[in-house]
């Protein structure tokens, strides 16, 4: 059976005037409260995989403040793009813990209302709308592996993953670029975490490296310009080096 997914990322920062407003009324305020955190750019990468494995690209979308505005208009496009997309689930990493909630706060704050894929019903029943993977990782344990842990143990190259972390609110228009390039990325290693652990899960004909070498490829012809691309072609050049060894071996 053909499935299709949006990896979806968000970059968020502290807005001070809100934790400051928040110190007025408790001076005890967590600085890490999630009321405080503002969406300054989203994505979202599609990407297929068919009954036999083989994996195919949709669109990579992203917004961010200095394009559009305001966190309302960078969600409101966001969420438009997710309801055009209705009968696909979204798939983040800690996104139940994170993503969601500032996202289900910032369309308080701005009047929006929330695509299906991210509306909690209780006792749904159906395919769910939105796959957290760490959240499918944990499983029944009691810890937790960050996104950055799971793709250098993957063998993801260092220098991607580097630039995992997130990131300060830009100031110029060149670090917006460069934001815009940070939560387009993550998508992609977001895609590519999710396909390890599909070939893990036994998905039937599905292999890492070409799977991985199909969504690097489709993440470049639609993003040529993207400051990682040197290294995402080194990368996917070390994929095949991989597979060619491996047939070499198999004959």
């Amino acid at each position: 059976m053909t499935k299709t997914y949006l990896a979806l990322d968000l970059e968020l920062f502290w807005d001070e005037y809100l934790f400051e407003a928040h110190r007025a009324i408790d001076s005890k305020s967590d600085r890490r409260a999630m009321a405080v955190k503002r969406v300054m750019a989203a994505s979202v990468f599609e990407f297929t995989i068919d009954d036999e494995g083989r994996v195919s690209t949709g669109k990579l979308a992203s917004w961010t403040e200095h394009d559009w505005g305001d966190e309302g208009a960078v969600v409101a496009q966001l969420f438009d793009y997710l309801r055009a997309r209705v009968d696909t689930p979204v798939l983040t990493f800690g996104g139940l813990a994170t993503d969601i909630p500032v996202l289900v706060l910032a369309s308080m704050a701005h009047g929006l209302a929330l695509p299906p894929q991210l509306i909690d019903l209780p006792g749904r029943k159906g395919p769910r709308p939105h796959l957290d993977l760490c959240l499918m990782l944990r499983g029944g344990g009691r810890t937790w592996s960050h996104l950055s842990q799971v793709l250098l143990r993957m063998g993801v190259p260092a220098e991607l993953v580097a630039a995992k972390p997130g990131v300060s609110r830009p100031e110029r228009t060149a670090d917006w670029a460069a934001l815009r390039d940070h939560v387009e990325l993550d998508c992609l290693l977001l895609a590519l975490a999710k396909i390890a652990w599909l070939v893990a899960q036994g998905h039937d004909g599905l292999r890492f490296e070409p799977a991985a070498i199909g969504l690097i490829a489709g993440f470049v012809r639609r993003r040529p310009d993207h400051a990682s691309v040197p290294i995402l072609a080194e990368y996917a050049q070390a994929l095949k080096s991989s597979l060619a060894e491996l047939f070499g071996c198999a004959a």
